[in-house]
């Protein structure tokens, strides 16, 4: 046995003791007498032993706790010795030792992958020769995931001298995962540039250009290769070439971030402003690695820059007199400290309140002075302002009075600075400025009185526009209306010339009327747009069969040309786009005596900009009168003998019409050569783009079919003007017409049972004793329940809302226009 033992000197050593017993015959047995001991000193060979054992213990360490997974395979293939790391991955295979390898290999991958790695343990058992796999990825058939190993196999003795094969591996599955993320992140950054509405760019630390995304090449032309290092500044306006050379490289060898502007060639050939933004990239460790930037286009805003340039020198004078006036302002200022041993008042805070400049810095006596009606608002904004949690800045206005009895507006500002966090936290000074604003506050008074005066002026206006629109529409709804009966019963071609000329004049008196107010609403704010998806195809066949009548009168040719595909539908107002082109194609007959008239129509798709050119070689505009063309009641000749006619409107109206559909007219002209003025329009356009066929276009308006009624109809109006004419339109087209003079004679009349039924009225809502509105509001409150179409001379888009909302079905305007009443007639009557 072996044992431990302490000597005097406390040192332990190990001995081995062999005990041996000694016998002796005594009465015929064996009996022990005494005990032989050998004692052997050991210590020695057990320090060896310990030894080993920890380097064993150190050795299994290092192995089971390796990144590497390590197992050893004998000369029949079994298991032998699996390593922590390699039991991880074999874990569903227990008792790992002595299993079947070539079992674990064909359990675990497919195949033709497992035959592969099988046949290179044989070999290397069989030879001796060592083999280093390349990494793979492949799929575990018993979880179907994806792993990634790298591995060597060598030949080894076993403890019983047969050759075994020890196999060390690395799990190389995250590694290469995040390789795949790099790779993914690397593709979704190339995607993502490349559809990015910016032109991003790279540098290198030497500033040449290393990338461009795609939108350069889809917005220059040229390609991204072509781009690279310097061959960007090829695309650069050479009058801005120099300028961006120089700005842009400067920045780049400070390391600074910059932007700046220049012109940049389009696709197309065109130079459109854009914005070059960049800044400076540094690695993790602060190196400098190059640049990283942008390029976007700005041309919008640099072309609303240009036309806001005359009234930034407006606000610039205005800014000009704001800051003469901040320096000449008296501020009164006050230092508060929560212990009120140190609060400082200026001696203008003192003259602002009244007070005496002598006198002793005193929040209460500031608060006393407030005006009864303001106090708690103003206490309310100190108390916020002094709350441990409140804001930091606080502004109030409110009225003292002075000591003298003087009422004055003052408005306080300060700010408070607070100490400490959380539960601790808690003010210890308010600093501000107290200024006088009574001059303001009175000014702002008689503003908002002039506000007042000026908004009941537009009312007025209005109420006078709606006025004048009934009391020239009516009369001249006679006129006209009077004159189409003339012209149905006179035969003589000398009368028959009288009656068109009245027509013709009265017509022309009305596009009067109708300019002004349309001038007068577009001033008002009060034009309202009726946006719809429309074919501008369309508008285009319609405006050439209105204005192919025109153009023949003088002998002139009207050519349409659609330069390209144009989308098939757009979103605007179709009134308002045909009324500026009406006008405009108008102008250009009017002003042509030779030669010929063209509607040229062009779509940019990049821009989505819808451009209509109306090109003429009339008189043309001399360049000192481009400036004022758009101006109200401007010709360009005023002159007593000048030979075309017009109010001067048209163009006003069609550029401010222009803008309010999101575009703008540009106009070039040569006198004596022509005139080229251009509608273009930012349109949200959808559908396929089309190539609109010229020849299906309609030239000539088709009349339409008279039509025949077989209905009554009740006719109110207090003008026996319009009665008289409104009766003999539907009595011509077949119907029976009764009248009354305004609205309470139409409800008597509907109510009587003497009365004879009707399938329909017709009401001016503009009548003495009870006009249209109280009278259709009335009928439908009892039951009434036939067609009324509205009949006003109002031409604002709020009469019909009202007309709708008091009960009409339908609504016209004066003066009458027989086809429209009789279709209308017709429509709700059938």
């Amino acid at each position: 046995m072996e044992h431990r033992i302490i000597r005097q000197n406390g040192e332990v050593r190990w001995l081995s003791i062999r005990k041996k017993v000694v016998f002796e015959e005594r009465d015929g047995k064996q009996t022990p007498v005494s005990s032989l001991l050998a004692a052997v000193d050991i210590t020695h060979k057990k320090n060896a032993e310990d030894s080993l054992k920890r380097s064993q213990e150190t050795f299994e360490n290092l192995v089971q706790n390796s990144p590497f997974g390590i197992y050893v395979v004998d000369d029949t293939l079994a298991m032998r010795y699996v390593s922590k790391g390699a039991r991880e991955v074999f874990s569903q295979f227990r008792p790992i030792e002595g299993h079947d390898f070539e079992e674990i290999m064909f359990t675990l991958w497919r195949e033709d992958f497992a035959a592969e790695i099988v046949e290179h343990f044989k070999h290397t058992l069989k030879t001796g020769e060592p083999y280093q796999a390349p990494a793979f990825v492949e799929n575990r058939n018993d979880t179907d995931q994806v792993e990634s190993y790298e591995w060597e196999i060598e030949r080894t003795t076993l403890p019983n001298g047969q050759f075994g094969v020890v196999c060390y591996f690395y799990d190389a599955t995250e590694h290469e995962q995040v390789a795949e993320s790099i790779r993914r992140r690397e593709q979704y950054f190339r995607e993502m540039t490349d559809a990015a509405p910016a032109m991003l760019w790279v540098t290198d630390t030497d500033h040449s250009c290393t990338f461009l995304s795609r939108g350069w090449q889809d917005y220059t032309g040229q390609s991204q290769v072509e781009g690279t290092g310097i061959g960007w500044l090829e695309m650069v306006h050479p009058d801005d070439r120099d300028d961006a050379r120089r700005l842009i490289f400067s920045a780049l060898n400070q390391r600074k971030p910059f932007e700046h502007d220049f012109r940049l060639q389009n696709a197309d050939g065109s130079y459109r402003w854009a914005i070059d933004a960049g800044r400076p990239k540094f690695g993790s460790k602060g190196e400098f690695e190059g640049y990283i930037g942008s390029v976007i286009d700005v041309h919008d805003r640099h072309l609303a820059e240009e036309s806001l340039r005359q009234r930034a020198s407006d606000i610039e004078a205005s800014e000009s007199r704001l800051r003469l006036a901040a320096e000449t302002t008296g501020f009164g200022t006050y230092d508060i400290t929560t212990t009120g041993s140190q609060d400082i008042w200026s001696d203008e805070l003192f003259r602002i309140l009244g007070l005496p400049p002598d006198g002793i810095a005193d929040e209460n006596r500031y608060e006393m002075l407030v005006h009864p009606e303001d106090r708690d608002q103003f206490r309310e904004a100190l108390q916020q302002s002094m709350a441990a949690d409140g804001p930091d800045r606080h502004s109030v206005e409110f009225r003292v009075i002075r000591p003298d009895g003087e009422t004055r507006w003052l408005v306080d500002t300060g700010r408070t600075f607070r100490e400490g966090i959380e539960q601790d936290r808690h003010v210890v000074r308010r600093v501000g400025t107290v200024q006088d604003i009574t001059d303001r506050k009175v000014f702002e008074q008689s503003l908002q009185r002039a506000k007042q005066t000026a908004e009941m002026a537009n009312r007025s206006r209005g109420e006078f526009l709606a006025n004048m629109s009934h009391e020239i529409r009516t009369p001249m709804s006679a006129i006209l209306g009077h004159a189409d009966i003339l012209n149905d019963h006179l035969k003589d071609p000398d009368n028959l010339l009288v009656v068109e000329t009245i027509r013709r004049n009265g017509n022309f008196l009305l596009a009067i009327i109708n300019d002004i107010l349309d001038l007068s609403k577009i001033d008002a704010g009060k034009m309202d747009l009726q946006m719809q998806s429309v074919r501008p195809d369309t508008i285009v066949g319609d405006i050439r069969s209105l204005m192919d009548v025109r153009a023949a009168e003088k002998d002139l040719p009207l050519k349409v040309e659609f330069a390209g595909p144009i989308p098939e539908t757009i979103r605007t107002d179709a009134i308002r786009l045909r009324q500026i082109l009406l006008n405009l194609l108008g102008n250009a007959i009017k002003f042509t005596n030779d030669g010929e008239v063209r509607l040229h129509i062009r779509y940019d798709e990049r821009s989505k900009l819808l451009n209509f050119d109306v090109i003429d070689t009339g008189v043309g505009i001399s360049p000192d009168k481009l400036d004022t063309l758009f101006e109200p009641f401007t010709q360009v000749d005023s002159t007593s003998t000048r030979s075309y006619g017009g109010t001067g409107l048209g163009l006003t109206i069609c550029r401010r019409l222009s803008h309010a559909l999101g575009g703008q007219i540009d106009v070039s002209s040569q006198p004596g050569k022509g005139s080229r003025f251009t509608l273009c329009l930012k349109v949200n356009a959808s559908g396929k783009l089309v190539q609109p066929n010229l020849n299906s276009l309609p030239t000539v308006e088709k009349p339409q079919p008279e039509i025949q009624l077989s209905t009554s109809v009740l006719v109110v109006d207090d003008r026996r003007d319009i009665r008289y004419l409104a009766q003999h339109f539907i009595e011509k087209a077949g119907s029976t017409v009764y009248t009354a003079t305004n609205g309470q004679e139409a409800i008597d009349f509907i109510e009587s049972p003497d009365s004879p039924p009707v399938d329909l009225i017709v009401m001016d809502m503009q009548m003495p004793v009870m006009d249209g509105y109280e009278a259709t509001t009335e009928l439908r409150r009892r039951k009434c329940k036939l067609p009324i179409i509205a009949l006003t001379a109002n031409a604002m888009k709020s009469d019909r809302e009202e007309c709708l909302a008091a009960g009409c079905t339908d609504y016209t305007t004066k003066p009458l226009d027989q086809q429209k009443l009789i279709q209308m007639i017709a429509r709700l009557t059938t």
